[in-house]
Protein backbone atom coordinates (compact mmCIF):
# COMPACT_ATOMS: atom_id res chain seq x y z
CA UNK A 1 0.00 0.00 0.00
CA UNK A 2 2.97 2.48 1.33
CA UNK A 3 5.17 1.35 -2.10
CA UNK A 4 1.65 2.50 -4.60
CA UNK A 5 1.37 5.67 -2.01
CA UNK A 6 4.66 6.37 -2.89
CA UNK A 7 4.07 5.61 -7.13
CA UNK A 8 1.26 7.36 -7.27
CA UNK A 9 3.35 10.51 -5.86
CA UNK A 10 5.99 10.00 -8.24
CA UNK A 11 3.64 10.23 -11.19
CA UNK A 12 1.88 13.41 -9.89
CA UNK A 13 5.35 14.76 -9.60
CA UNK A 14 6.32 14.06 -12.86
CA UNK A 15 3.44 15.12 -14.68
CA UNK A 16 2.89 18.21 -12.65
CA UNK A 17 6.76 19.22 -13.56
CA UNK A 18 6.16 17.88 -17.44
CA UNK A 19 3.24 20.72 -17.55
CA UNK A 20 4.73 23.50 -16.29
CA UNK A 21 8.16 23.00 -18.49
CA UNK A 22 6.62 21.39 -22.05
CA UNK A 23 9.36 22.29 -23.93
CA UNK A 24 9.73 21.82 -27.20
CA UNK A 25 8.92 18.47 -28.27
CA UNK A 26 7.76 17.43 -25.18
CA UNK A 27 4.63 15.75 -26.85
CA UNK A 28 6.52 13.60 -29.70
CA UNK A 29 6.49 13.64 -33.34
CA UNK A 30 2.81 14.08 -34.56
CA UNK A 31 2.61 12.44 -37.97
CA UNK A 32 2.08 15.74 -40.13
CA UNK A 33 -0.95 16.50 -42.79
CA UNK A 34 -1.09 18.82 -45.66
CA UNK A 35 -1.73 22.58 -45.05
CA UNK A 36 0.37 21.76 -40.88
CA UNK A 37 3.48 23.21 -43.36
CA UNK A 38 1.72 26.78 -42.73
CA UNK A 39 2.07 26.18 -38.93
CA UNK A 40 4.57 26.41 -36.34
CA UNK A 41 3.97 24.37 -33.16
CA UNK A 42 4.35 26.92 -29.95
CA UNK A 43 6.12 25.69 -26.47
CA UNK A 44 6.62 27.80 -23.16
CA UNK A 45 10.82 28.21 -22.30
CA UNK A 46 11.64 30.77 -19.48
CA UNK A 47 8.09 32.35 -19.25
CA UNK A 48 8.52 33.11 -22.93
CA UNK A 49 6.66 31.21 -25.99
CA UNK A 50 8.42 30.31 -28.75
CA UNK A 51 7.97 28.68 -32.42
CA UNK A 52 9.27 25.13 -33.22
CA UNK A 53 12.21 27.29 -34.91
CA UNK A 54 13.29 28.96 -31.85
CA UNK A 55 11.78 32.61 -32.83
CA UNK A 56 9.53 34.51 -30.21
CA UNK A 57 6.06 34.49 -30.84
CA UNK A 58 4.35 37.49 -31.10
CA UNK A 59 0.47 36.76 -32.70
CA UNK A 60 -1.77 39.74 -33.42
CA UNK A 61 -5.65 38.87 -33.78
CA UNK A 62 -9.64 38.58 -32.43
CA UNK A 63 -12.17 36.76 -30.74
CA UNK A 64 -13.97 35.37 -33.38
CA UNK A 65 -17.31 33.82 -32.16
CA UNK A 66 -18.14 31.31 -34.86
CA UNK A 67 -19.41 28.41 -32.50
CA UNK A 68 -21.14 30.43 -30.34
CA UNK A 69 -25.25 30.54 -29.87
CA UNK A 70 -24.95 33.68 -27.59
CA UNK A 71 -22.92 35.51 -30.83
CA UNK A 72 -25.48 35.00 -33.19
CA UNK A 73 -28.52 35.99 -30.39
CA UNK A 74 -26.98 39.16 -29.44
CA UNK A 75 -26.59 41.15 -33.21
CA UNK A 76 -29.08 42.89 -35.03
CA UNK A 77 -29.98 40.07 -37.08
CA UNK A 78 -31.43 38.74 -34.33
CA UNK A 79 -34.07 41.80 -34.30
CA UNK A 80 -36.83 40.14 -36.33
CA UNK A 81 -35.58 36.44 -34.38
CA UNK A 82 -35.28 34.53 -37.73
CA UNK A 83 -34.93 30.79 -37.18
CA UNK A 84 -31.21 29.69 -37.22
CA UNK A 85 -29.95 28.46 -40.65
CA UNK A 86 -26.44 26.94 -39.97
CA UNK A 87 -25.40 27.36 -43.92
CA UNK A 88 -26.37 31.08 -44.23
CA UNK A 89 -24.13 31.43 -40.99
CA UNK A 90 -21.03 29.76 -42.55
CA UNK A 91 -21.63 32.13 -45.41
CA UNK A 92 -21.30 35.33 -43.17
CA UNK A 93 -18.73 33.93 -41.35
CA UNK A 94 -16.66 32.83 -44.91
CA UNK A 95 -16.75 36.67 -45.43
CA UNK A 96 -15.43 37.21 -42.21
CA UNK A 97 -12.52 34.84 -42.23
CA UNK A 98 -11.57 36.60 -45.70
CA UNK A 99 -11.80 40.39 -43.65
CA UNK A 100 -9.62 39.45 -40.75
CA UNK A 101 -6.97 38.21 -43.17
CA UNK A 102 -7.32 41.23 -45.27
CA UNK A 103 -6.59 43.35 -41.98
CA UNK A 104 -3.30 40.80 -40.78
CA UNK A 105 -4.94 39.02 -37.88
CA UNK A 106 -3.09 35.33 -37.21
CA UNK A 107 -4.79 34.24 -34.73
CA UNK A 108 -8.58 34.00 -33.62
CA UNK A 109 -9.87 33.31 -29.86
CA UNK A 110 -13.18 31.26 -29.80
CA UNK A 111 -14.98 31.21 -26.38
CA UNK A 112 -16.47 27.56 -26.20
CA UNK A 113 -19.98 26.81 -24.28
CA UNK A 114 -21.01 23.06 -23.11
CA UNK A 115 -24.11 24.66 -22.82
CA UNK A 116 -24.05 24.89 -26.91
CA UNK A 117 -22.77 21.55 -27.70
CA UNK A 118 -22.95 19.14 -24.33
CA UNK A 119 -24.96 17.66 -21.76
CA UNK A 120 -24.82 18.22 -17.38
CA UNK A 121 -22.22 15.05 -17.76
CA UNK A 122 -19.91 16.70 -20.42
CA UNK A 123 -21.08 14.40 -23.29
CA UNK A 124 -20.84 15.89 -26.49
CA UNK A 125 -24.02 16.95 -28.15
CA UNK A 126 -24.01 16.96 -32.15
CA UNK A 127 -25.65 20.51 -32.46
CA UNK A 128 -25.50 22.99 -35.78
CA UNK A 129 -22.83 25.18 -32.55
CA UNK A 130 -20.33 22.27 -32.61
CA UNK A 131 -20.87 21.66 -36.65
CA UNK A 132 -19.78 24.89 -36.73
CA UNK A 133 -16.82 24.31 -34.39
CA UNK A 134 -15.72 21.72 -36.65
CA UNK A 135 -16.19 23.90 -40.15
CA UNK A 136 -14.19 27.04 -37.96
CA UNK A 137 -10.92 24.80 -36.73
CA UNK A 138 -11.08 22.71 -40.45
CA UNK A 139 -10.97 26.57 -42.13
CA UNK A 140 -8.50 28.08 -39.72
CA UNK A 141 -6.11 25.00 -40.76
CA UNK A 142 -7.08 25.66 -44.76
CA UNK A 143 -5.94 29.43 -43.89
CA UNK A 144 -2.79 28.97 -41.66
CA UNK A 145 -4.41 30.95 -38.79
CA UNK A 146 -3.87 29.84 -35.12
CA UNK A 147 -6.35 28.94 -33.05
CA UNK A 148 -6.94 30.36 -29.12
CA UNK A 149 -9.71 28.20 -27.73
CA UNK A 150 -11.12 29.39 -24.14
CA UNK A 151 -12.30 25.86 -23.20
CA UNK A 152 -15.05 27.05 -20.67
CA UNK A 153 -17.35 29.79 -20.67
CA UNK A 154 -21.49 29.60 -19.31
CA UNK A 155 -22.65 31.65 -22.25
CA UNK A 156 -25.34 30.01 -24.60
CA UNK A 157 -27.11 26.85 -24.62
CA UNK A 158 -30.61 25.76 -25.67
CA UNK A 159 -33.61 26.13 -22.84
CA UNK A 160 -34.37 23.88 -20.92
CA UNK A 161 -31.07 21.88 -21.39
CA UNK A 162 -29.02 21.80 -18.50
CA UNK A 163 -24.82 21.69 -18.97
CA UNK A 164 -21.68 21.93 -16.76
CA UNK A 165 -22.14 25.85 -17.53
CA UNK A 166 -24.81 27.97 -18.77
CA UNK A 167 -26.62 30.69 -19.22
CA UNK A 168 -29.28 29.88 -17.07
CA UNK A 169 -27.46 28.57 -14.15
CA UNK A 170 -27.38 30.88 -11.02
CA UNK A 171 -24.09 28.52 -9.95
CA UNK A 172 -21.72 28.44 -12.87
CA UNK A 173 -17.95 29.25 -12.89
CA UNK A 174 -17.22 28.29 -9.03
CA UNK A 175 -19.41 25.56 -8.87
CA UNK A 176 -17.74 24.20 -11.41
CA UNK A 177 -14.57 24.28 -9.53
CA UNK A 178 -15.68 22.58 -6.39
CA UNK A 179 -19.03 20.32 -7.26
CA UNK A 180 -17.10 16.39 -8.18
CA UNK A 181 -20.01 15.57 -10.38
CA UNK A 182 -19.22 18.92 -12.24
CA UNK A 183 -15.60 18.80 -12.00
CA UNK A 184 -15.56 15.00 -13.50
CA UNK A 185 -18.49 16.43 -16.08
CA UNK A 186 -15.56 18.63 -16.98
CA UNK A 187 -13.09 15.98 -17.13
CA UNK A 188 -15.26 14.16 -19.21
CA UNK A 189 -16.35 16.82 -21.90
CA UNK A 190 -12.26 18.16 -22.22
CA UNK A 191 -11.22 14.59 -22.97
CA UNK A 192 -14.06 14.14 -25.80
CA UNK A 193 -13.21 17.73 -26.93
CA UNK A 194 -9.61 16.85 -27.45
CA UNK A 195 -10.69 13.38 -28.98
CA UNK A 196 -13.28 14.58 -31.24
CA UNK A 197 -12.56 13.78 -35.10
CA UNK A 198 -13.47 16.93 -37.46
CA UNK A 199 -15.48 15.52 -40.50
CA UNK A 200 -14.76 19.01 -42.40
CA UNK A 201 -11.14 17.56 -42.06
CA UNK A 202 -10.37 14.10 -43.01
CA UNK A 203 -11.43 12.83 -39.37
CA UNK A 204 -8.17 14.74 -38.11
CA UNK A 205 -8.65 14.58 -34.10
CA UNK A 206 -8.36 18.23 -32.68
CA UNK A 207 -5.72 17.91 -30.16
CA UNK A 208 -3.07 17.05 -33.55
CA UNK A 209 -4.02 20.48 -35.02
CA UNK A 210 -0.41 21.81 -35.25
CA UNK A 211 -2.59 25.56 -35.23
CA UNK A 212 -4.16 25.04 -32.10
CA UNK A 213 -1.79 26.66 -29.77
CA UNK A 214 -3.45 27.92 -26.54
CA UNK A 215 -6.27 26.17 -24.10
CA UNK A 216 -7.38 28.85 -21.91
CA UNK A 217 -9.12 26.65 -18.57
CA UNK A 218 -12.04 29.04 -18.22
CA UNK A 219 -12.82 32.38 -19.59
CA UNK A 220 -12.57 34.85 -16.06
CA UNK A 221 -13.73 32.36 -14.00
CA UNK A 222 -15.20 34.49 -11.23
CA UNK A 223 -15.86 33.78 -7.69
CA UNK A 224 -18.45 35.29 -4.67
CA UNK A 225 -15.68 37.73 -3.00
CA UNK A 226 -17.77 36.17 0.18
CA UNK A 227 -19.36 33.11 1.12
CA UNK A 228 -22.89 32.71 -0.31
CA UNK A 229 -25.58 31.08 1.39
CA UNK A 230 -26.19 27.98 1.32
CA UNK A 231 -29.87 28.08 0.51
CA UNK A 232 -28.83 29.72 -2.80
CA UNK A 233 -25.61 27.41 -3.73
CA UNK A 234 -26.65 24.26 -1.83
CA UNK A 235 -23.88 22.25 -3.46
CA UNK A 236 -20.90 23.92 -3.55
CA UNK A 237 -21.41 25.62 0.02
CA UNK A 238 -21.42 22.06 1.01
CA UNK A 239 -18.37 21.36 -0.47
CA UNK A 240 -17.40 24.63 1.90
CA UNK A 241 -18.82 23.58 4.67
CA UNK A 242 -17.05 19.94 4.51
CA UNK A 243 -13.48 21.89 3.95
CA UNK A 244 -14.05 23.67 7.15
CA UNK A 245 -14.65 20.77 9.09
CA UNK A 246 -11.86 18.90 7.69
CA UNK A 247 -9.58 21.95 8.21
CA UNK A 248 -11.18 22.49 11.88
CA UNK A 249 -11.46 26.66 10.39
CA UNK A 250 -14.46 28.67 11.54
CA UNK A 251 -16.53 30.56 8.82
CA UNK A 252 -14.95 33.84 8.11
CA UNK A 253 -13.74 35.87 5.41
CA UNK A 254 -9.89 34.74 6.03
CA UNK A 255 -11.24 30.79 5.46
CA UNK A 256 -13.30 31.45 2.89
CA UNK A 257 -10.35 33.55 1.10
CA UNK A 258 -8.03 30.27 1.82
CA UNK A 259 -10.32 28.26 0.65
CA UNK A 260 -10.53 30.15 -2.52
CA UNK A 261 -7.49 29.98 -3.05
CA UNK A 262 -6.36 26.43 -2.72
CA UNK A 263 -9.97 25.32 -4.55
CA UNK A 264 -8.90 27.53 -7.84
CA UNK A 265 -5.30 26.08 -7.74
CA UNK A 266 -6.58 22.70 -7.38
CA UNK A 267 -8.37 23.05 -10.28
CA UNK A 268 -5.92 24.76 -12.42
CA UNK A 269 -3.44 21.82 -12.03
CA UNK A 270 -6.15 19.53 -12.66
CA UNK A 271 -7.05 20.75 -15.92
CA UNK A 272 -3.25 21.24 -16.77
CA UNK A 273 -2.25 18.14 -16.05
CA UNK A 274 -5.70 16.79 -17.49
CA UNK A 275 -4.22 18.29 -20.97
CA UNK A 276 -0.74 17.07 -20.44
CA UNK A 277 -1.90 13.60 -20.33
CA UNK A 278 -3.98 13.74 -23.15
CA UNK A 279 -0.49 15.06 -24.48
CA UNK A 280 -2.66 18.48 -25.84
CA UNK A 281 0.27 20.37 -27.31
CA UNK A 282 -1.73 23.37 -26.84
CA UNK A 283 -0.13 25.99 -24.26
CA UNK A 284 -2.44 26.03 -20.86
CA UNK A 285 -3.29 28.90 -19.25
CA UNK A 286 -4.89 30.66 -16.86
CA UNK A 287 -7.58 34.07 -17.20
CA UNK A 288 -6.69 36.42 -14.99
CA UNK A 289 -9.45 39.70 -15.77
CA UNK A 290 -9.50 42.61 -16.60
CA UNK A 291 -8.16 46.02 -15.14
CA UNK A 292 -8.34 46.46 -11.49
CA UNK A 293 -9.11 42.64 -11.55
CA UNK A 294 -8.13 42.52 -7.90
CA UNK A 295 -10.29 45.21 -6.71
CA UNK A 296 -13.35 43.03 -7.97
CA UNK A 297 -12.42 39.66 -7.64
CA UNK A 298 -9.63 39.79 -5.02
CA UNK A 299 -5.95 38.42 -4.79
CA UNK A 300 -7.05 34.80 -4.34
CA UNK A 301 -7.04 34.05 -8.36
CA UNK A 302 -4.10 36.16 -8.59
CA UNK A 303 -2.31 33.87 -5.56
CA UNK A 304 -3.67 30.87 -7.14
CA UNK A 305 -2.35 31.06 -10.74
CA UNK A 306 1.51 31.77 -9.61
CA UNK A 307 1.57 29.10 -7.36
CA UNK A 308 0.37 26.39 -9.71
CA UNK A 309 1.55 24.66 -12.79
CA UNK A 310 0.28 26.39 -15.72
CA UNK A 311 2.96 28.07 -17.77
CA UNK A 312 1.05 31.45 -19.00
CA UNK A 313 -1.63 33.64 -17.60
CA UNK A 314 -3.85 35.91 -19.70
CA UNK A 315 -5.22 39.65 -18.64
CA UNK A 316 -7.81 41.98 -20.41
CA UNK A 317 -7.82 46.17 -20.88
CA UNK A 318 -11.03 48.10 -21.76
CA UNK A 319 -9.68 51.67 -21.10
CA UNK A 320 -13.00 53.45 -20.55
CA UNK A 321 -15.11 50.00 -19.13
CA UNK A 322 -15.05 51.80 -15.97
CA UNK A 323 -16.32 55.02 -16.83
CA UNK A 324 -19.42 53.51 -18.94
CA UNK A 325 -20.28 51.95 -15.92
CA UNK A 326 -20.46 55.40 -14.01
CA UNK A 327 -22.91 56.77 -16.29
CA UNK A 328 -20.96 58.65 -18.36
CA UNK A 329 -22.30 59.07 -22.23
CA UNK A 330 -22.19 55.54 -24.00
CA UNK A 331 -19.43 57.48 -27.04
CA UNK A 332 -16.63 57.78 -25.21
CA UNK A 333 -14.68 58.67 -28.17
CA UNK A 334 -13.48 62.25 -27.31
CA UNK A 335 -11.84 61.17 -23.92
CA UNK A 336 -8.01 60.84 -24.01
CA UNK A 337 -7.17 57.13 -22.38
CA UNK A 338 -3.22 57.33 -22.95
CA UNK A 339 -3.08 58.13 -18.90
CA UNK A 340 -5.26 55.13 -18.20
CA UNK A 341 -2.65 52.89 -19.74
CA UNK A 342 0.22 54.42 -17.69
CA UNK A 343 -1.95 54.28 -14.63
CA UNK A 344 -2.89 50.66 -15.58
CA UNK A 345 0.93 50.07 -16.17
CA UNK A 346 2.20 51.39 -12.77
CA UNK A 347 -0.34 50.37 -10.66
CA UNK A 348 -0.68 46.93 -9.01
CA UNK A 349 -4.17 46.95 -8.48
CA UNK A 350 -5.02 47.76 -12.26
CA UNK A 351 -2.82 45.79 -14.15
CA UNK A 352 1.52 46.70 -12.42
CA UNK A 353 0.38 42.98 -10.89
CA UNK A 354 2.36 41.74 -14.05
CA UNK A 355 5.40 43.06 -13.08
CA UNK A 356 5.52 41.05 -10.46
CA UNK A 357 8.67 38.52 -9.82
CA UNK A 358 5.95 35.73 -9.34
CA UNK A 359 4.33 36.25 -12.86
CA UNK A 360 7.55 38.37 -15.24
CA UNK A 361 10.14 36.08 -15.66
CA UNK A 362 8.21 33.09 -14.27
CA UNK A 363 4.78 33.14 -16.33
CA UNK A 364 4.22 34.07 -20.45
CA UNK A 365 1.62 36.45 -20.46
CA UNK A 366 -1.05 36.92 -23.58
CA UNK A 367 -4.35 39.37 -23.83
CA UNK A 368 -7.28 37.28 -23.98
CA UNK A 369 -9.41 40.37 -24.58
CA UNK A 370 -9.05 44.28 -25.48
CA UNK A 371 -11.26 46.92 -27.08
CA UNK A 372 -11.74 50.77 -27.01
CA UNK A 373 -15.24 50.36 -25.11
CA UNK A 374 -17.88 52.71 -26.68
CA UNK A 375 -14.89 54.46 -28.56
CA UNK A 376 -14.22 54.59 -32.35
CA UNK A 377 -10.82 56.51 -32.15
CA UNK A 378 -8.01 55.50 -34.12
CA UNK A 379 -5.23 56.12 -31.36
CA UNK A 380 -5.90 53.66 -28.61
CA UNK A 381 -5.50 50.38 -30.67
CA UNK A 382 -1.37 51.31 -31.13
CA UNK A 383 -1.16 52.70 -27.40
CA UNK A 384 -2.84 49.70 -26.34
CA UNK A 385 -0.37 47.30 -28.84
CA UNK A 386 2.75 49.58 -27.05
CA UNK A 387 1.44 48.68 -23.39
CA UNK A 388 1.03 45.16 -24.21
CA UNK A 389 4.59 44.64 -25.27
CA UNK A 390 5.48 46.64 -22.38
CA UNK A 391 3.46 43.93 -19.98
CA UNK A 392 5.18 41.36 -21.84
CA UNK A 393 2.24 39.82 -23.65
CA UNK A 394 2.91 37.56 -26.97
CA UNK A 395 -0.17 37.07 -28.17
CA UNK A 396 -3.48 39.73 -27.99
CA UNK A 397 -6.94 39.20 -29.76
CA UNK A 398 -9.34 41.93 -29.81
CA UNK A 399 -13.17 41.21 -28.04
CA UNK A 400 -14.83 40.98 -30.75
CA UNK A 401 -14.91 40.86 -34.61
CA UNK A 402 -18.46 42.09 -35.50
CA UNK A 403 -19.23 38.82 -37.95
CA UNK A 404 -21.13 41.08 -40.62
CA UNK A 405 -24.50 40.66 -42.03
CA UNK A 406 -25.05 43.46 -45.39
CA UNK A 407 -27.58 45.68 -44.00
CA UNK A 408 -27.36 44.73 -40.25
CA UNK A 409 -24.52 46.82 -38.62
CA UNK A 410 -23.85 47.32 -34.81
CA UNK A 411 -24.12 51.66 -33.53
CA UNK A 412 -21.20 53.56 -33.23
CA UNK A 413 -21.68 53.80 -29.58
CA UNK A 414 -21.76 49.95 -29.33
CA UNK A 415 -18.86 48.50 -26.59
CA UNK A 416 -17.34 46.71 -29.16
CA UNK A 417 -17.31 46.92 -32.62
CA UNK A 418 -14.64 46.58 -35.18
CA UNK A 419 -15.25 45.30 -38.74
CA UNK A 420 -12.98 46.11 -42.03
CA UNK A 421 -16.07 47.16 -43.42
CA UNK A 422 -18.32 48.80 -40.85
CA UNK A 423 -15.99 50.49 -39.12
CA UNK A 424 -12.75 51.37 -41.49
CA UNK A 425 -10.74 53.81 -39.55
CA UNK A 426 -10.93 51.58 -36.43
CA UNK A 427 -9.72 49.00 -38.67
CA UNK A 428 -6.92 50.92 -40.12
CA UNK A 429 -5.87 51.57 -36.70
CA UNK A 430 -6.23 47.67 -35.88
CA UNK A 431 -3.35 47.40 -38.74
CA UNK A 432 -1.62 50.15 -37.26
CA UNK A 433 -1.14 48.14 -33.70
CA UNK A 434 -0.78 44.87 -35.27
CA UNK A 435 2.86 46.50 -37.14
CA UNK A 436 3.17 47.75 -33.45
CA UNK A 437 2.64 44.30 -31.47
CA UNK A 438 5.21 42.66 -33.85
CA UNK A 439 7.94 44.91 -33.80
CA UNK A 440 8.09 46.34 -30.53
CA UNK A 441 10.43 44.53 -28.02
CA UNK A 442 8.76 43.48 -25.27
CA UNK A 443 9.43 44.90 -21.43
CA UNK A 444 10.38 47.90 -22.52
CA UNK A 445 8.71 50.61 -19.58
CA UNK A 446 5.35 51.73 -20.79
CA UNK A 447 5.92 55.48 -21.17
CA UNK A 448 4.42 58.13 -24.00
CA UNK A 449 6.62 61.28 -25.40
CA UNK A 450 3.31 63.27 -23.70
CA UNK A 451 0.35 63.38 -21.92
CA UNK A 452 -1.72 62.95 -25.44
CA UNK A 453 0.38 62.01 -28.10
CA UNK A 454 3.72 59.68 -28.59
CA UNK A 455 6.23 58.84 -31.38
CA UNK A 456 8.11 55.66 -30.50
CA UNK A 457 9.76 53.36 -33.36
CA UNK A 458 8.77 53.81 -36.64
CA UNK A 459 5.14 54.45 -34.78
CA UNK A 460 3.39 58.06 -34.33
CA UNK A 461 0.10 58.77 -32.58
CA UNK A 462 -2.27 61.31 -31.31
CA UNK A 463 -4.96 62.06 -29.21
CA UNK A 464 -6.11 65.51 -30.36
CA UNK A 465 -5.83 64.51 -33.88
CA UNK A 466 -7.34 61.00 -33.43
CA UNK A 467 -4.54 60.07 -35.71
CA UNK A 468 -1.99 57.28 -35.86
CA UNK A 469 0.42 55.78 -38.41
CA UNK A 470 3.13 53.04 -39.12
CA UNK A 471 5.65 53.27 -41.18
CA UNK A 472 8.97 51.77 -42.29
CA UNK A 473 11.22 51.35 -45.37
CA UNK A 474 8.26 48.60 -46.82
CA UNK A 475 5.14 49.36 -45.21
CA UNK A 476 2.89 52.23 -44.36
CA UNK A 477 -0.54 52.16 -42.56
CA UNK A 478 -2.19 55.54 -41.59
CA UNK A 479 -5.88 56.39 -39.86
CA UNK A 480 -6.52 59.57 -41.52
CA UNK A 481 -5.27 61.90 -43.71
CA UNK A 482 -1.69 61.84 -43.44
CA UNK A 483 1.06 64.89 -43.51
CA UNK A 484 4.79 64.23 -44.27
CA UNK A 485 5.58 65.94 -41.04
CA UNK A 486 3.51 63.35 -38.97
CA UNK A 487 5.97 60.25 -39.07
CA UNK A 488 9.22 59.50 -41.30
CA UNK A 489 7.81 58.03 -44.40
CA UNK A 490 9.67 55.79 -46.71
CA UNK A 491 10.60 56.68 -49.91
CA UNK A 492 8.92 54.00 -52.02
CA UNK A 493 6.63 51.73 -49.72
CA UNK A 494 5.60 48.66 -51.18
CA UNK A 495 2.41 48.42 -49.34
CA UNK A 496 0.24 51.15 -47.99
CA UNK A 497 -2.96 50.04 -45.84
CA UNK A 498 -4.56 53.35 -45.05
CA UNK A 499 -7.54 55.59 -45.07
CA UNK A 500 -7.90 58.82 -45.98
CA UNK A 501 -5.29 60.46 -48.06
CA UNK A 502 -1.64 60.76 -47.62
CA UNK A 503 1.20 62.24 -49.67
CA UNK A 504 1.50 59.25 -51.66
CA UNK A 505 -2.59 58.43 -52.11
CA UNK A 506 -5.16 61.06 -52.51
CA UNK A 507 -9.02 59.58 -51.67
CA UNK A 508 -11.70 60.92 -50.36
CA UNK A 509 -13.79 57.85 -50.14
CA UNK A 510 -14.84 56.41 -46.39
CA UNK A 511 -13.48 53.32 -46.60
CA UNK A 512 -10.01 51.49 -46.19
CA UNK A 513 -8.01 50.73 -49.28
CA UNK A 514 -4.91 48.31 -49.88
CA UNK A 515 -2.16 49.34 -52.27
CA UNK A 516 0.67 45.99 -52.33
CA UNK A 517 3.47 46.41 -55.12
CA UNK A 518 3.91 42.88 -57.19
CA UNK A 519 7.21 41.26 -57.01
CA UNK A 520 8.32 38.13 -59.20
CA UNK A 521 11.15 36.32 -58.04
CA UNK A 522 12.14 39.30 -55.91
CA UNK A 523 12.04 41.60 -58.52
CA UNK A 524 9.20 44.43 -58.90
CA UNK A 525 7.23 43.82 -61.61
CA UNK A 526 5.98 46.72 -62.62
CA UNK A 527 2.82 46.00 -61.33
CA UNK A 528 0.28 46.75 -58.68
CA UNK A 529 -2.99 45.37 -56.99
CA UNK A 530 -5.17 48.01 -55.59
CA UNK A 531 -8.38 46.91 -53.12
CA UNK A 532 -10.73 49.39 -52.42
CA UNK A 533 -13.61 48.38 -49.21
CA UNK A 534 -17.24 49.72 -49.19
CA UNK A 535 -17.88 53.58 -48.37
CA UNK A 536 -19.13 53.56 -44.85
CA UNK A 537 -20.35 56.28 -42.66
CA UNK A 538 -22.36 57.02 -39.30
CA UNK A 539 -25.92 58.44 -39.67
CA UNK A 540 -26.86 61.45 -37.60
CA UNK A 541 -28.83 58.03 -35.04
CA UNK A 542 -25.07 56.81 -35.20
CA UNK A 543 -25.80 53.60 -36.99
CA UNK A 544 -23.30 52.51 -40.17
CA UNK A 545 -24.52 53.61 -43.49
CA UNK A 546 -22.94 51.34 -46.10
CA UNK A 547 -22.33 52.10 -49.67
CA UNK A 548 -20.92 49.17 -51.66
CA UNK A 549 -21.29 50.99 -55.33
CA UNK A 550 -20.45 55.12 -54.94
CA UNK A 551 -17.49 56.04 -56.99
CA UNK A 552 -14.62 58.36 -55.49
CA UNK A 553 -11.63 59.54 -57.15
CA UNK A 554 -8.34 58.28 -56.23
CA UNK A 555 -4.79 59.62 -57.36
CA UNK A 556 -1.77 58.29 -56.86
CA UNK A 557 1.53 60.16 -56.48
CA UNK A 558 4.20 57.09 -55.96
CA UNK A 559 8.07 58.61 -57.11
CA UNK A 560 8.82 57.19 -60.15
CA UNK A 561 5.29 56.87 -61.73
CA UNK A 562 4.50 59.06 -64.97
CA UNK A 563 1.24 59.07 -65.92
CA UNK A 564 1.78 57.97 -69.49
CA UNK A 565 3.90 54.89 -68.40
CA UNK A 566 0.84 52.99 -66.54
CA UNK A 567 -2.51 51.81 -67.23
CA UNK A 568 -5.54 50.62 -64.63
CA UNK A 569 -7.82 48.05 -64.74
CA UNK A 570 -10.97 46.97 -62.77
CA UNK A 571 -10.23 43.28 -62.21
CA UNK A 572 -14.01 41.62 -61.81
CA UNK A 573 -14.62 37.88 -61.41
CA UNK A 574 -11.08 37.36 -63.01
CA UNK A 575 -11.56 40.00 -66.01
CA UNK A 576 -9.65 42.86 -66.50
CA UNK A 577 -11.80 45.85 -67.81
CA UNK A 578 -9.68 49.55 -68.71
CA UNK A 579 -10.40 52.45 -66.70
CA UNK A 580 -9.89 55.82 -67.71
CA UNK A 581 -6.76 58.18 -66.40
CA UNK A 582 -7.40 61.62 -65.89
CA UNK A 583 -4.48 64.29 -66.41
CA UNK A 584 -2.28 65.04 -65.80
CA UNK A 585 -1.46 62.88 -62.64
CA UNK A 586 -2.49 59.02 -62.18
CA UNK A 587 -6.26 59.54 -61.49
CA UNK A 588 -8.82 57.70 -61.51
CA UNK A 589 -12.58 57.04 -60.53
CA UNK A 590 -12.81 53.69 -58.28
CA UNK A 591 -15.67 52.11 -56.54
CA UNK A 592 -15.47 49.55 -54.02
CA UNK A 593 -13.62 46.35 -55.93
CA UNK A 594 -9.83 44.76 -57.11
CA UNK A 595 -7.74 47.32 -59.39
CA UNK A 596 -4.28 46.56 -61.44
CA UNK A 597 -2.09 49.41 -62.69
CA UNK A 598 0.49 48.12 -64.60
CA UNK A 599 3.33 49.44 -66.52
CA UNK A 600 2.77 49.62 -70.45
Amino acid sequence: MKAAYIMACMVLLLVGAASSERGKGWCGEIPPLPGDEKFQRIYVEDATLFHENGREVALWGVNFQTAMSWEWGRSRRDKFKPKFDVDHWKSIVERSFTEIQQMGCDVIRIHLCPGDFADVNGNLIETDWLDMLDYTMSECHRRGIYVYLALLNHLGGEKGRDAILNSTLKEHKWAAMVVPQKLEATDNYIRQLVNRKNPYDQGRVYKSYPGWIIAEVMNEPMWPNEAPSKAEFPESVSVYEEWLAANEKQIGSHAWRTFKTEKIKDYINRIDRLLYEEQVPAVTCWNLFWSQGPVHQGWESFDAAAASTVPMISFSTYPGQSDSQKGTSQDLSEQNYLPYLKQSYEDPEYQGWLQEDRFKGKKASIVYEYETWHNQSTYMYPAMAKYFRAQGAQVATMWTYYLNEEGHELPRSHAHHLNLISTPRKAASFLVAREIFKNTPRYIPYATTEDDADQFGHAALSYPLDLSTYADKNHLVYTGDLKSDFVQLPRIPKQISGYGSSPFIQYKGKGMYFLEAVFEEGQFSNHWNVKVMPHAVFDEEGQVVVNREKEFSMTLRIPGMARSEWQVYRVNSGKRSRVQIQPPAITFHVAPGNYEIIKR
